[in-house]
């Protein structure tokens, strides 16, 4: 039996449906030794009826070569021995359950420095890389902007919440969700509870709740909403600061240690793991989720049937357990994003589906020149009456750039 054989007969006897078997050589450069058997496990999300046209695009780091190849191939292909990124392309065809009628859709996957040095099967986990229109975070500002001093950042962060469609949206019930598992080699470790796989479920460890009975808080086709850590007048305080008097909301924990402004309503705290106050990670290394709850979910229901606690293995090879956190269903989360840095990022604490990649605040960890960097999506496109698109793929590392605030 040849090693092509070998491969085939293995993957046949491990994968099951969703999972489409394949892989295609690129045969177009006659120069280059292809001498490693390579398949692809292709995953897709349910509800999909056709396959209209595949690529996935390998570029080898060391040379530069890029290769293309359908992923969907009956045929088994090669590939030289190398270190490779890709990134995937897909067109389907599935069906809209509002309408009744089949639509065309976008499907991506990446990835980055796989070795392809022996015989393997690559798992491909797709993504649609154009949901339907929705809520989607515009801006986060984790940082604050530098103090007095420029030797840390103060409470004038905040997010910023745009309708990404072309009808009013009510954000009653909408919470945010900041991750319990930190972005980074240096607090990652493994988790040994199945319920907190990020592929299934987000792990909180904080989560804020829009008020309302369920058209209180209308966002506009175009418009936002600035929820805020502090609603008052920050550039008073320091010069280039935001001034959150326009707030639409602002977070407020009931201790000494915050400050209430009347004049800004409150979100509804669920949960957060903290004693005293919540202030988001001015690291920017963990992630950061948009949630629509099931309507008629109440806050103690919800503490009552999804406690996220678990068992894992620290860096130091110990086992341990973390009771602070609380699950969010994959399948509640409109949006999210992965904040990280490229010196110490792993992998986000979202499922692949939800965010590819992450959007990065630096080059290095505990940059002291993050303070005052704002991450903002991109503009895709304007509308013929003049209303902005914003950019969402589900990969942060393509849907966002980092501004400075001076230049707000």
């Amino acid at each position: 039996m040849n090693i092509h054989s070998r491969i085939i007969k293995m993957l046949l006897f491990t994968v099951s449906a969703p999972l489409l078997v394949s892989s295609c050589i690129d045969e177009t450069d006659d120069n280059v030794n292809d001498n490693i058997a390579v398949a692809f496990v292709n995953q897709l999300p349910d509800g999909i009826s056709t396959i209209k046209s595949a690529e996935i695009r390998l570029t080898e780091l060391n040379t530069g070569n890029v290769y293309r190849l359908d992923p969907f191939s009956e045929e088994l292909g090669t590939l030289p021995l190398g270190i490779y990124d890709y990134e995937g392309t897909i067109i389907v065809e599935s069906l809209d359950e509002t309408t009744g009628s089949t639509i065309e859709k976008t499907l991506r996957v990446t990835g980055n420095s796989v070795t392809i040095s022996s015989p393997l099967s690559l798992r491909l986990e797709w993504f649609y890389s154009n949901p339907g229109g929705t809520l989607v975070f515009s801006e986060i500002y984790a940082t604050g902007s530098p103090n007095a001093t420029a030797t840390g950042g103060i409470r004038d962060s905040y997010f910023r919440i745009y309708n990404n469609t072309d009808q009013t949206i009510y954000a009653d019930g909408l919470g945010i969700a900041e991750s319990a598992f930190v972005n980074a080699k240096s607090t990652t470790y493994e988790i040994l509870t199945e319920a907190n796989n990020r592929q299934n479920n987000f792990t909180a460890a904080t989560i804020w709740v829009i008020p309302g009975s369920g058209t209180d808080v209308p966002i506009r086709p175009g418009e936002s909403l600035k929820i805020v850590d502090q609603a008052i007048d920050w550039s008073s305080q320091v010069t280039g600061a935001f001034d959150h008097t326009d707030a639409d909301f602002e977070w407020y924990d009931d201790n000494a240690q915050d400050t209430d402004s009347p004049l800004v309503p409150n979100l509804s705290k669920w949960y957060c793991y903290s004693n005293t106050i919540w202030i988001m990670s001015n690291q920017c290394n963990r992630s950061y989720a948009l949630v629509r709850f099931p309507e008629g979910l109440t806050a103690e229901e919800y503490l009552s049937q999804y406690h996220g606690g678990y068992d894992y293995i620290s860096t130091i090879g110990t086992q341990m357990h973390n009771d602070r956190a609380y699950l969010i269903p994959n399948a509640w989360i409109i949006d999210g994003v992965n904040l990280g840095n490229s010196e110490t990022y792993i992998y986000g604490a979202l499922g692949n589906g939800i965010d590819i990649s992450y959007a990065c605040i630096s080059d290095r960890n505990s940059d002291p020149n993050r303070f005052g960097r704002i991450f903002k999506r991109k503009t895709a496109t304007k509308t013929s009456d003049g209303m902005v698109i914003l950019q969402d793929t589900n990969d942060s590392k393509a849907d966002f750039i980092v501004v400075s605030s001076q230049a707000e």
